[in-house]
């Protein structure tokens, strides 16, 4: 929700920069939507971290390569 605020809140101020002919208008948007992009934590979960009993392939191949 918060990053599609600063987005549109970006869109909004790029788009007066045009309208009003201020230049800086523009690049307080392009700051705020540097922003948002990372500041968003959409964080994904594996499949180790949802407390399963079954391991991943992976993990799996990875034990098994060093034996």
């Amino acid at each position: 929700m918060k990053l599609l605020l600063l987005l549109s809140v970006a869109a909004v101020c790029v788009a007066l920069s045009f309208a009003w002919r201020e230049p800086w208008i523009g690049g307080v948007g392009l700051l705020i939507a540097f922003v948002a992009m990372f500041t968003d934590r959409d964080d994904v979960r594996t499949d180790d971290e949802r407390t399963s009993y079954e391991t991943t392939k992976s993990v799996r191949n990875m034990r098994t390569r060093d034996r």
